[in-house]
C-alpha cells in the first residue's frame, strides 16, 4: 500500500476483535459507549501519526483493537530517542485534554450528559492506562527509552515486556476474582489477554535496535555533536553479543579488553563491533578482534 496516494480514513483498519466485542455491547445495550470508546481509541491512534508525520514519517496503517490501536510507523525506531519520545506520548495527551475540554464545557455540549460522562470516562481510561511503564503500551515505549540510556536496550526491554506480563496476570487474576463475587467484569480479562500478547510480541526488539543504533552513529552525532564516553571492562573471550546488551543510545563506548588476571589486552571502540557484527557475527569472542587488527 502506498500510504502517499490514499486518505486517512483508507489507512484506518479495524481488527475483527473489535466488531465481535461491538456486537456484545449493542446486544446488551450499551451501543453508544462502544461507539465513544472506538472515537476515543482511534483519536489516540491518529494523534500519534499526525505528530509521527510532522516529524517527517509515514504512518501507512492504522489498526484499531477492542481496547487500544497500533499505528505502522516505518522508521520510528530509527529516530532519535526525542522523536521516538514525542511520538508516543502525544496519543495519551491528546486522550487527556479531550477529557480535560469535555468536563470544562459539559454544561454546554448539546449531547446527553451521560454521554459526556462516558466520552470523559474513556478518554481518562485510554490516557491514563497507556502512560503505565509496561509494554505494548505508550508508557512502556516511554520508560524503554528512558531506560536504555540508563541500562542499555537489553535491560530497558526486558523490563517493561516482565512488568506488562506480571500486569496481564494481575488483571486475570482481578477478573476471576470478579466472576467469583458476581460482579464478573469480562473486559478487564480481554484487556489483559490483549496486554499479554502485545508484550510477548514487543519483547524480541532489542537486538534489531541495538545494530540500528551503532548503524545510525553519524546522523546522530551531526546533531548532537558531544556526547559522554561510556567506559566497559570485557573479558577477551566475551562474545560481542554480550557486550551490545549493556550499550546506550547517544553515548560513545570504549571497550577495555581484559584477561582472566584483569590485565588489560587492549582496547576497542565502537565502530569495531559493528565491522565484527558485520563480517563474524555477534557470537565472535571480543579478543578476537584485537587479533585481527
Amino acid at each position: 500500500m502506498d500510504p502517499d496516494s490514499n486518505a486517512w480514513w483508507q489507512r484506518i483498519a479495524v481488527n475483527p476483535l473489535f466488531f465481535v466485542l461491538a456486537v456484545a455491547y449493542v446486544t446488551t445495550g450499551h451501543a453508544m459507549t462502544m461507539i465513544i470508546a472506538f472515537i476515543a481509541v482511534t483519536g489516540h491512534e491518529l494523534t500519534h501519526a499526525i505528530v509521527a508525520e510532522a516529524y517527517g514519517l509515514t504512518v501507512t496503517r492504522i489498526e484499531i483493537w477492542p481496547f487500544g490501536g497500533m499505528a505502522d510507523i516505518p522508521g520510528l525506531d530509527a529516530q532519535e530517542p526525542y522523536i521516538e519520545t514525542m511520538v508516543a506520548v502525544a496519543g495519551p495527551l491528546q486522550n487527556l485534554l479531550l477529557a480535560g475540554l469535555a468536563w470544562w464545557g459539559a454544561r454546554w455540549l448539546p449531547f446527553d450528559p451521560r454521554w459526556v460522562h462516558d466520552f470523559i470516562e474513556a478518554n481518562l481510561f485510554i490516557g491514563g492506562l497507556n502512560l503505565l511503564p509496561v509494554a505494548p503500551l505508550d508508557g512502556g515505549h516511554l520508560a524503554k527509552t528512558y531506560w536504555a540510556q540508563h541500562v542499555g536496550y537489553q535491560k530497558a526491554e526486558e523490563r517493561t515486556v516482565q512488568w506488562g506480563i506480571w500486569l496481564s496476570f494481575g488483571l486475570v487474576a482481578l477478573t476471576v476474582l470478579s466472576f467469583l463475587t458476581g460482579h464478573p467484569a469480562l473486559n478487564m480479562g480481554l484487556f489483559a489477554a490483549f496486554l499479554y500478547w502485545g508484550a510477548w510480541k514487543s519483547g524480541h526488539q532489542s537486538p534489531y535496535l541495538i545494530i540500528r543504533d551503532l548503524e545510525l552513529r553519524p546522523q546522530y552525532f551531526a546533531k548532537r555533536p558531544v556526547w559522554l564516553i561510556e567506559d566497559f571492562a570485557v573479558r577477551f573471550d566475551a562474545p560481542v553479543s554480550d557486550v551490545l546488551k549493556i550499550m546506550r543510545p547517544l553515548k560513545y563506548h570504549r571497550l577495555l579488553v581484559l584477561d582472566a588476571d584483569l590485565k588489560r589486552l587492549g582496547t576497542l571502540l565502537e565502530e569495531e563491533l559493528l565491522a565484527a557484527i558485520e563480517h563474524g557475527g555477534p557470537q565472535t569472542l571480543v579478543g578476537d578482534l584485537l587479533v585481527t587488527r
